[in-house]
């Protein structure tokens, strides 16, 4: 197959994945939040290994592929109290390792670091296993005989690359990574079904290889059982080691706790991930079978890209393919994870020493070129002497010393600090010295003479004189025991150290702590989240907030500078009880003092009422002394003067009726008043807008002809729930004062706009002076002689139905009010004031005196 079309084919492919990823951080951000989604995440256990070196461990050693799956399942099992529990303390405390666990555990300031520095050194050989199956795989399809590093180091940078992009954006620590998490979904799927489809492909197209296989006395064992005490106990170890594996991989932990967005997700995953772990090592063995039949001479590492080329480039193209998506997932997650752990617990507390703590995005980025580097470095030196699934085991029992300090600080108290530190590096120990060394002693790094070991008892692959047992489970039987016994034993004969007392501090200085550290989002968000906290419970809160992003141990040297010692618990409780009085008596005078102003409030109510009163009285026998005047001097006349020419009579009989009409108006105006001082409610009910707007102004047209002035109109059908009598009185009040003061014609307006009716009167009078307007809706305000409560009492009664009234800006004079169409709010007294949106360039103080 040519070399140029797999790279274009792995170019074209990892391009696709970044457009996935840029989906999920956008419009795909509920699908990456799902639960499906965080089910195939879980998948990224299943890597190269899976993909190829199941099949070449099939080929050679039969079904003891299947307890590396077996152990995940049975985990599950217990998913609910184990993981719910580790999520619960993982939101609490914003953990991201198992390392971050071990110092909240145990507070020890070894542990965390030293459990990160050996996770880094002992996942180095898996992240090569994923770098080998890449370049291996390229090689043989491509025919090339260059050495296994041909595409491994590109490959490596680019997903460095998109670790980068996609898992370090900012140090958040409630930042979701869910375009990771998408891509890292599809990978599975894409996987999957490549895998399936070579397994089907192949059976149809080379037949069932059971029945050969059976008759083949080299394959026959395959098919069977372990066999012997040696093959029981490698079976039962390594659905052990792969149960643990699985609980403390770090980049298990970063999918199934750091990415979790929701517990409810766990149901779910708990039988769907056992059943893609089933789907995917349904073809294992048939693969296995056939290439062993097929291609007894080529490397069993590689029967899932040989048989497919046997029958199609492309199904060879699309194994490929799938190999790559198995490698690819597992290598962003995974140096995500680990250059966490070496920012937080490595780095992070040198930074802070030397005040460049602002530069841990910066280092963490880093961490991960420097982890793919190393596993480059790593897969040079000693992954061309392993097959991938050994390589793979190697990590497997690395990490799984993280079990007996994790698993015993969960549930037992008694464990020490000092017992998990001893398990944690005997075992660390044995494992290099059982693994991790002849690992290098088989690549010739080291001298031969290395596995023979200082003695025959202390035989790094037959310690105490064992033999029958395979390196993998000789290792991990061992340096799990030792480091079992030592957590164990020492936190026996060890006392637990009197726990440190509780910091606490003030929320703002707490805030403008993490303001300096993380940013002014993350400031403000723990200033809204912890307000009303008691003082110890801030600071814990803080400290969690600070620990998810630069380490729990330089989280609480941080805190240090923000916060003080809690007193003990007994002189707590008495401050406690002293600062409830203190605020209740606080409470207590801040209620006085509001009370004492809520009276001053309304005795200065009362008194500008009481001004009011005496204003209106002033106003009104003022107003009604000249109407009362010209009667009695009508009348007067009249009854002097029985024998007045008939015109003069009528005359004086009309100067009699007009006088009458302006004290009947006084009257009403007072009337109307008085009925909003008393705060009389609406009475709602639907009404004509347009034949209401028509009645008023037949009503006004005798003055309008007295006065000569022209009446216009533009008026559509509306019709809105309200008080007829009020919009009637508020039409003939804009209405009586517009002919006052127009010089040829008024203009009534009335439109449906915005979900309101706006009504606007329009006269072509001299206009409102501009320094009235502010005033003109105030009472007792009059321009024009009248007593000035007209348009006083149109807002009161607008605003009391729900509606707005504004002065417009322009000539002439234009005023204009809205009412709801839909009713959600009544205040008799006066309600809602403001601009009125359709109103532009109309001033606040005009928009709603």
């Amino acid at each position: 197959m040519s070399p140029s079309l797999l790279l274009t084919s792995l170019a074209l492919y990892l391009g696709l994945l970044f457009l996935v990823a840029l989906l999920g951080e956008g419009r795909g951000k509920a699908l990456a939040q799902g639960p499906w989604a965080y089910a195939l995440s879980l998948a990224v256990y299943a890597t190269a290994w899976t993909f190829m070196g199941s099949v070449g461990r099939a080929a050679t050693e039969g079904a003891t592929f299947l307890p590396i799956y077996l152990g995940p399942t049975l985990v599950l099992l217990f998913w609910p109290l184990l993981h719910g529990r580790l999520l619960q303390l993982a939101r609490a405390h914003r953990l991201t390792s198992w390392a971050d666990f071990l110092f909240l555990r145990y507070r020890h300031p070894l542990l965390g670091p030293l459990a990160a520095a050996f996770l880094v050194v002992g996942l180095l050989p898996y992240l090569a296993l994923q770098l080998k199956a890449i370049a291996q795989a390229f090689l043989f399809l491509s025919g090339e005989k260059e050495p296994l590093a041909d595409v491994a180091f590109p490959t490596a940078l680019f997903l460095a690359l998109f670790a980068i992009l996609f898992g370090t954006r900012r140090l958040d620590p409630s930042e979701r990574h869910q375009g990771l998490v998408l891509a890292v979904a599809f990978e599975s799927l894409v996987k999957l079904l490549a895998f399936l489809l070579v397994g089907v492909t192949m059976l149809w197209s080379l037949g069932n290889p059971f029945p050969q296989a059976q008759s083949r006395p080299e394959l026959a064992p395959l098919l069977l059982p372990p066999e012997g005490l040696a093959g029981y106990l490698a079976w039962v170890s390594l659905i052990l080691l792969s149960g643990l594996a699985f609980l403390f991989l770090p980049r298990q932990f970063h999918v199934s706790v750091v990415e979790n967005v929701d517990p409810k997700h766990l149901p779910l995953a708990a039988w769907a991930f056992p059943l893609y772990l089933l789907l995917i090592n349904l073809p294992v063995l048939p693969l296995a079978l056939l290439g062993r039949l097929h291609l007894p001479g080529e490397n069993p590492d590689l029967y899932v890209l040989a048989l497919p080329l046997e029958i199609s480039p492309l199904l060879a193209l699309l194994a490929f393919l799938g190999g790559v998506s198995a490698a690819t997932a597992m290598v962003v997650v995974e140096s995500l994870a680990l250059s966490i752990l070496i920012s937080n617990h490595l780095l992070s507390p040198l930074l802070l020493r030397y005040r460049a703590l602002g530069s841990l995005l910066l280092w963490r980025r880093l961490a991960i070129l420097l982890v793919m580097l190393l596993a480059y470095l790593y897969f040079r030196l000693a992954g061309e002497a392993y097959a991938l699934v050994g390589m793979g085991l190697i990590s497997f029992v690395a990490v799984a010393q993280l079990a007996p300090a994790s698993l015993l600080g969960l549930f037992w108290k008694g464990t020490t600090p000092q017992g998990a530190l001893a398990g944690l590096l005997g075992g660390t120990a044995l494992w290099a010295y059982t693994l991790f060394l002849p690992a290098l002693a088989r690549s010739g790094w080291l001298p031969k003479g290395f596995l023979e070991g200082p003695h025959p008892l202390l035989r790094p692959e037959g310690l105490l004189g064992l033999s029958g047992l395979d390196p993998v489970t000789h290792g991990f039987l061992a340096s799990l025991t030792l480091n079992l016994a030592l957590t164990l034993g020492v936190s026996l004969f060890t006392r637990q150290e009197a726990p440190s007392r509780d910091r606490t501090g003030e929320v703002e200085e707490l805030a403008a702590l993490l303001r300096r550290v993380l940013g002014p989002e993350a400031g403000e968000a723990f200033l809204e989240q912890a307000t009303g906290l008691r003082g110890p419970e801030a600071a814990a809160l803080a400290e969690a907030w600070l620990a998810g992003s630069v380490g729990p141990a330089t989280a609480r040297l941080l805190l240090l500078s923000a916060t003080r010692e809690a007193p003990p618990q007994a002189l707590r409780e008495e401050v406690e009880a002293a600062a409830r009085e203190s605020r209740a008596l606080r409470t207590y005078a801040e209620a006085l003092e509001a009370a004492r102003k809520e009276l001053s409030e309304a005795y200065e109510r009362l008194k500008a009422l009481d001004q009011a009163k005496d204003e209106l009285l002033a106003a009104v026998s003022h107003e009604l002394k000249t109407p009362l005047t010209s009667v009695r001097a009508l009348a007067e006349i009249l009854e002097a003067h029985p024998d007045l020419p008939e015109e003069e009579r009528r005359r004086f009989i009309a100067l009699l009726a007009k006088e009458a009409a302006r004290l009947s108006r006084l009257v009403d105006q007072v009337l109307a008043y008085t009925r909003l001082q008393a705060g009389l409610p609406p009475a709602l009910a639907p009404t004509d807008l347009k034949g209401l707007a028509e009645e008023a102004l037949a009503l006004v047209k005798p003055l309008s002809l007295e006065r000569g002035v022209n009446m216009e109109e533009a008026l559509e059908a509306v019709h809105a729930p309200t008080d007829r009598d009020r919009v009637l009185q508020i039409l003939l009040n804009l209405l009586h004062n517009a002919l006052r003061h127009a010089r040829r014609r008024v203009r009534l307006e009335l439109h449906r706009r915005n979900g309101e009716a706006l009504f606007r009167v329009v006269d072509d009078g001299p206009g409102v002076p501009e320094e009235a307007r502010p005033r003109v809706f105030e009472p007792f305000q009059s321009f024009s002689g009248g007593t000035g409560l007209g348009l006083f009492l149109a807002r009161r009664l607008v605003e009391g139905l729900g509606g707005r009234i504004w002065l417009e800006n322009g000539n002439g004079t234009t005023f204009a009010f809205t009412l709801p169409l839909e009713v959600s709010h009544e205040d008799p007294g006066g309600g809602r004031r403001g601009e009125h949106p359709g109103a532009p360039g109309v001033p606040p103080e005009e928009g709603g005196a």
